[in-house]
């Protein structure tokens, strides 16, 4: 369904966003694209979709190559950017309606296709409504029916669940879910529940480059040797303790998680099982005339696996 062989995409003389990605997606698969800020993900979405041509290698969705022959690729995809644009005085009938006769549907289906959408999208109580007066929740998923309305074959999704609360979170998930059963989805999110909930597979993007595409199941039994460490420090200075915690062996990576008291500040770090790393955490806090208040180990989810391979954002 869609083939992506050697893509590259530079701009101007600056070292490119994307370098030599290659990967492959089978019709009906639910895939997940994750990578940090900068990472390359938008830009490859953005030339998956038609919107830019890549500076070198091939694209081809459904047998056709995106640069060759754009308009068929396009009638194949629904794209859900980040932050999709709306006519806030447009009723949700008027502007679905307005985006199937912009796509082409013949005057005599549109009616039956917005109903479709309607249910699909769960937007029966504020069909009536203009966009303008609707939560974030429901514009998201006028967003995701007005990119479904001429029931494309792929749906690539940007951030779909970006600013919305738990409730509209579950309710958005409970939609793709239905929709996967008929759909080929990409989805770029930086929430990692929601990947781990819905796509059978992920491709990791940093730094322009694929570092992982695998089941998530894969990987998982792939990073069995890591795990992780959550640690509590009690200190004085919270941005003392961050500068200096780097420099203990033993851990992939060390991050701030939140700062349970005025004194008492709560990191996770990534560690390789017969790592040394407790007794240098211990050795080094002791020196420091800091105090380890709480020490425990998991076992490495996505999430572990995620800040291993993809490092710190790039800014870009």
């Amino acid at each position: 369904m869609i083939n992506v062989r050697n893509l590259v995409k530079s701009y101007g003389n600056s070292e490119p966003a994307v370098k030599g990605v290659s990967f492959d997606i089978e019709k009906g698969e639910i895939v997940g694209l994750l990578g940090p800020n900068g990472a390359g993900k938008t830009t490859i979405m953005k030339m998956l979709t038609c919107f830019m041509n890549p500076s070198s290698g091939t694209i081809e969705i459904d047998g056709r190559n995106t640069v060759d022959d754009p308009l068929y690729v396009k009638k194949l995809i629904g794209y859900l950017p980040e932050n999709s644009p709306q006519y806030d005085d447009m009723t949700v009938y008027e502007y679905l309606k307005f985006t199937a006769e912009i796509r082409g549907i013949e005057k005599t289906l549109i009616g039956d296709s917005i109903s479709k959408m309607i249910k699909l999208s769960s937007l029966e109580k504020v069909v009536s409504k203009k966009i303008g007066q609707l939560s974030k929740g429901y514009k998201k998923r006028v967003g995701l029916a007005s990119v479904m309305i001429h029931d494309p074959k792929i749906l690539i999704l940007d951030e779909p669940t970006s600013g919305l609360d738990p409730n509209q979170i579950i309710t958005f998930r409970k939609i793709l879910r239905r929709l996967s059963e008929k759909k080929t989805i990409i989805l770029s999110t930086h929430i990692l529940s929601e990947i781990e909930a819905i796509c059978e597979r992920v491709i990791i993007i940093n730094n322009g480059k694929i570092v992982a595409n695998d089941a998530i199941q894969n990987l998982i039994e792939t990073y069995s040797d890591d795990q992780y460490v959550d640690f509590s420090v009690e200190a004085d200075n919270l941005l003392e303790v961050e500068l200096e915690i780097s420099k203990v062996k033993g851990a992939w990576k060390i991050e701030f998680v939140k700062k349970e008291s005025k004194k008492i500040f709560k990191f996770k770090a990534l560690v390789s099982k017969g790592s040394d790393f407790k007794n240098n955490l211990k050795e080094f806090i002791n020196s420091k005339g800091w105090k380890l208040t709480s020490f425990e180990t998991g076992e490495a989810n996505l999430e572990e696996i995620f800040l291993k391979l993809a490092g710190e954002e790039e800014d870009k």
